[in-house]
């Protein structure tokens, strides 16, 4: 599983700055906000979801895998800005 190569890059706690997680070949694996609590069991989660799902995890796919996270479950700020993980790929 592509979890166990990467899970030394992040240590526990609550994300200080937005974190995009990449998979081995640079593709986004999904965009962490600030304050989101991380941990090993998260970091699992994430990438089982990832692993089903074969595609870049949306918002609505972090609130339904943390219900009691209170950084997915009510952002900040709607500004009606998307994020559009297939643009960002052009750009490397």
């Amino acid at each position: 599983m592509l979890a166990n190569d990467y899970r030394n890059q992040m240590a526990a706690g609550k994300l200080k700055e937005p974190k995009v997680i990449t998979d081995f070949n640079q593709r986004i694996v999904c965009l962490l906000p600030v304050g989101f609590y991380f941990d090993d069991e998260r970091w699992e989660k994430i990438w089982q979801r990832f692993d089903e799902k074969g595609d870049t995890l949306s918002m609505a796919d972090l609130k339904k895998l943390f219900p009691d996270e209170e950084t997915v479950q009510h952002p900040a700020e709607e500004t009606g800005e998307t994020f559009d993980h297939k643009s960002l790929s052009k750009l490397k």
